[in-house]
């Protein structure tokens, strides 16, 4: 299965996985834990027969500690192989005993693309590079929006938007003026501006043929403007091969790119960045017409998906919330608080000297944790809505992030509150 068609929430999952098991070391800091990279076509039984020599092997293992920890682990996966399958991508497996439980962990990936390597590594930690190179971004889109007065230069990257730079040109506006140096003023501005569509053409070429190996190139700008420039001799035929689409842009800077983005959301649908930006404005444009259609905060979606009212739930990348039950061994008594990842052993080592509120015995701990968006994504699909993970590598995905609490949503009918 490739990027393109696994959905935003389906990345968003297996980018936390992998930075999981990136920072995992083993618990004695030796090379006990297992990494083993199956390629497509790979039959499962060969593999199987490789790691029970690697048993074998895992026996005479100077440091006996090391040895059993490898063994442990290679036990794990062999006790397993006989209920995977290994499909067109092939299989990631990890195995080990890590410093973060002290407990033996097996994990078992599908990755978005086929693997090209086969690999059994120990170590102390676990090789993830080979999947990592797999949900990076790999095409990366130029930009440049360009006047008489000024040039903008960015790419896109997945869902990433850099502003490059921006350069203002300070050739003069057109004369009005009349009288007999008019003509000889209004050449000299043209002299001007054709030496600045120069220069910028010398800086694409620098930007966009050297520093950023780009795939395409987007040209925006007024249409004398952006057809100057283009048609400039400085222009290398590189990057003029380069070149994608143009489109009439009444702007430089940033709000320049703005206008070009939104003229080429159906030509660069592909570009995640696109994609999110027009589920945004979107929300924008429903919230600013006060339809009902549009609504944000944990508690107002919440209650909209119990409603089945959601369209589309936007859900930023920045949001790690993580619902933890409390439970009293003594009572009974349940409670639920909400963290984040890194901090659930902080409130481990909090709950072991806090007496119960409702018993008051010393006998609290944590009996369950559940991500919030895997609570929405659980009442997403009883419901039928679409999560959408929105990036916080552009604008758009910030503001949704610190100005609508991260949790939005488009209805398919107003509610009533």
């Amino acid at each position: 299965m490739s990027d393109k068609k696994r959905s935003s929430l389906e990345l968003y999952r297996l980018k936390q996985n992998i930075r999981e098991l990136e920072a995992k070391k083993s618990f004695t800091q030796s090379t006990s834990l297992v990494t083993l990279y199956i390629p497509p076509g790979t039959q499962l039984s060969d593999i199987s027969a490789k790691l029970r020599d690697e048993l074998g092997t895992a026996t005479n293992i100077k440091d006996k500690n090391t040895g059993k920890a490898v063994s442990e682990a290679l036990r794990s996966i062999l006790s397993r192989m006989q209920y995977l399958k290994n499909g067109e991508n092939g299989l990631a497996i990890y195995a080990g005993i890590t410093d973060d439980t002290q407990k033996l962990e097996y994990h078992a990936i599908v990755p978005p693309e086929a693997i090209t390597i086969k690999d059994y590594v120990c170590d102390s930690y676990f090789h993830v590079d080979h999947l990592k190179s797999m949900i990076a971004d790999k095409d990366e889109l130029g930009i440049i929006v360009i006047d008489r007065g000024g040039a903008t230069f960015a790419t896109i990257r997945g869902k990433s938007l850099n502003i490059i730079m921006h350069k203002d040109s300070f050739v003069p506006g057109k004369h009005n003026k009349g009288g007999q140096s008019a003509g000889r003023i209004e050449r000299g501005i043209e002299i001007l501006a054709k030496e600045f569509y120069s220069k910028m053409a010398l800086m694409a070429n620098k930007l966009f043929l050297e520093d950023y190996q780009v795939s395409a190139i987007v040209v925006g700008g007024p249409a004398m403007s952006k057809d100057n420039f283009l048609q400039h001799p400085s222009l290398d035929y590189r990057l003029r091969e380069k070149i994608y689409k143009v489109y009439d842009v009444g702007y430089t800077g940033v709000q320049g790119i703005r206008e070009l983005l939104v003229r080429a959301e159906d030509d660069l649908h592909d570009y995640g960045l696109i994609k999110e930006r027009g589920l945004f404005q979107k929300f924008l444009e429903e919230l600013s017409k006060d339809s009902g259609k549009a609504i944000y905060g944990e508690g107002p979606v919440r209650k909209a998906l119990e409603h089945s009212a959601i369209d589309v739930l936007l859900f930023s990348e920045g949001i790690e919330i993580v619902h933890v039950k409390i439970e009293c061994s003594s009572c009974g008594k349940q409670f639920l608080e909400a963290t984040t990842k890194p901090d659930i052993p902080l409130l481990e080592t909090k709950i072991k000297g806090t007496s119960c509120p409702n018993c008051k015995a010393n006998s609290l701990a944590i009996v369950s944790q559940q991500l919030l968006i895997e609570e929405f994504e659980k009442l997403a699909i009883e419901t039928g809505a679409t999560i959408e993970v929105i990036s916080t590598g552009h604008e758009d995905g910030l503001t949704l992030l610190n100005t609508f609490t991260g949790i939005a949503a488009l209805l398919r009918f107003p509610i009533n509150w």
